[in-house]
């Protein structure tokens, strides 16, 4: 399979599929509101009825943020762990849900939520555990680049005064950061497909499996996942470009604002469920028939 096609697949099996996205989409919905719930109402309780809200609507006031954050300086502390916490639960449930996307695309036409369902409590747990590989992989890449390279880049030219050398020197650190994390999340995608494909127990050998097939098929992976990485980054700039240029002077704004947002954001879950069924369809291995269940 081409990487064209890989692309083609994935799309396809996720526009197929959009009851997936908007289970994704819901549930971090709901988590993302749950968690901003406490900032509501402290903001609601510190504004009160006062003219302050009103402005507000029309544009930021940097004078009522500092005395916000003065007066709430206990609660911004608590809500910043309650943050940390919220993404732990993120990673989590995204992690768990992505068990049964993985089970839908391996299985292919027909799969249903039943599919899903298996997915999620046969491989959330292997699924789990190769998010907590994973976390020391990132760990890694982000040590080597920001403290390793960042001191060997900056150290020989502190003392000088030409800064053409550590300015280039910087931006190929910074393209071969992201690149070795893109190497990473693609790495992660395709041990995940290895698991389900494989039914594997060890999540080191899906990693060592995924590891290998990279490495032998390099152009066609990197060119499928830039690929919708790219159109994912498109759609970042065109929202970025709205929030920019969009009026927020009025309530009913704000809520075009608001509802335009959620549209992009349900965009990109549709792009990232494009992203692991291109990578189960590019790794090739030929599913297993939908278990059917006999009459009685």
């Amino acid at each position: 399979m081409t990487a064209g096609q890989a692309l083609r697949t994935g799309l396809k099996m996720a526009a197929r599929n959009p009851w997936m996205v908007w289970l994704f989409f819901a549930a971090n919905l709901l988590l993302a509101a749950a968690v901003a719930a406490p900032m509501h109402a402290a903001i609601t309780d510190y504004l009160g009825k006062s003219s302050a809200g009103h402005d507000l609507v029309s544009g930021f006031n940097a004078a009522f943020l500092s005395e916000f954050q003065l007066l709430n300086a206990g609660f911004l502390k608590g809500f910043s762990i309650a943050i940390v916490y919220a993404a732990i639960v993120f990673l989590v449930l995204n992690t768990a849900l992505s068990a049964g996307a993985f089970e839908v695309f391996y299985r292919g036409t027909g799969a249903t939520a039943h599919a899903f369902g298996r997915g999620m409590g046969r491989y959330a747990a292997r699924f789990l555990r190769l998010a907590a590989v994973a976390s020391f992989l990132y760990f890694i890449v982000f040590w080597f680049f920001n403290h390793l390279a960042a001191h060997f880049v900056d150290v020989p030219f502190e003392t000088g005064v030409r800064e053409v050398w550590p300015f280039y020197l910087n931006w190929l650190r910074w393209a071969l950061f992201f690149l070795c994390v893109i190497a990473v999340n693609a790495l992660v995608d395709y041990a995940k497909a290895d698991l389900v494909a494989d039914d594997h127990a060890s999540v080191l050998a899906a990693l060592g499996h995924a590891a290998g097939f990279m490495l032998r098929n390099l152009g066609r992976v990197f060119a499928t996942y830039l690929s919708l990485a790219l159109l994912s980054g498109l759609a970042i700039f065109a929202y970025a470009a709205f929030a920019r240029f969009f009026p927020q002077h009025s309530p009913l704004t704000i809520f075009a604002w608001f509802l335009v947002a959620q549209a992009m954001l349900w965009l990109r879950w549709l792009l990232r469920l494009a992203q692991w069924a291109a990578a189960t369809a590019l790794y090739g291995r030929v599913p297993l028939p939908e278990p059917v269940t006999a009459p009685s």
